[in-house]
């Protein structure tokens, strides 16, 4: 079965999740490793989605400005 991508908002509260797990200490010392690498690559995914809207959002205005420009 394919796993359904997790939505920018569901990727956030998962990475919260984490944090507050390991700034409680409640992370089982097993499962610790996991909790750090997931979290890192949680933040690199948000990242790189943050910066693609930003590019997206600054192209829009861009091209209402250009359309503006020609009025």
């Amino acid at each position: 079965m394919e796993e359904k991508e997790m939505t920018y908002e569901e990727k956030v509260a998962k990475l919260d999740e984490i944090l507050t797990r390991l700034d409680n200490s409640e992370t089982p010392i097993d499962k610790l490793a996991e909790d750090v690498k997931q979290g890192a690559k949680l933040i690199k995914e948000l990242d790189k989605k943050l910066k693609e809207v930003e590019t997206e959002v600054r192209d829009a205005f861009k091209e209402l400005e250009d359309k503006s420009e020609e009025m």
